[in-house]
């Protein structure tokens, strides 16, 4: 009686065979896959023409990041306290759950949703928020139904306590 079965000999020849294939390719383009860099974070954002109900509110880009997915919340800061501390309004609102919702692709992204949070303004307010990344800092256009064009910005990443721990230890 023979121990090699010729149907288990090629069954085991092709799984390992295809291992070897899977592996030889994934070592040859492997090195293309890269995660996104890191955008999360609190934005400050400084921009002109905003429509009436948000002209004396100092705005708020708060990006939650998995992977190329981002979340996000535009909030209202107090102009009364700098911008490294947190306001007790946008530590509220940072908690409340994301209305903006997007992908992160070629450093650039598009958030798009629905916000009420905005007390000075009536209704709620759709917008679209698309911008280009450049380290800490983003530029894009803010699009919202109650303005008639696009709102050009400038947002400034805010340091984190964290990031204040690290750079003290240092």
């Amino acid at each position: 009686m023979s121990h090699f079965n010729f149907k288990s000999f090629t069954f085991y020849g092709l799984a390992i065979g295809f291992v070897v294939l899977l592996f030889k390719v994934v070592t040859t383009y492997g090195h293309n896959l890269k995660a996104p860099p890191p955008i999360q974070g609190r934005y400050r954002i400084i921009a002109q023409n905003l429509p009436k109900c948000l002209a004396s509110d100092e705005l708020l880009l708060n990006i939650q990041q998995s992977g190329i997915y981002l979340n996000g919340s535009l909030l209202t800061a107090d102009k009364n306290v700098e911008s490294s501390n947190v306001t007790s309004a946008s530590q509220t609102s940072v908690q409340e759950k994301p209305s903006l919702f997007g992908l992160w692709q070629n450093q650039q992204f598009t958030l798009s949703g629905t916000t009420n949070k905005f007390i000075s303004c009536e209704r709620k307010i759709n917008v679209t928020i698309q911008a280009f990344v450049k380290g800490e800092t983003l530029n894009g256009k803010i699009t919202l139904t109650s303005a008639a064009q696009p709102i050009e910005f400038t947002a400034q990443r805010e340091a984190t306590e964290r990031d204040k721990e690290k750079s003290s230890s240092h």
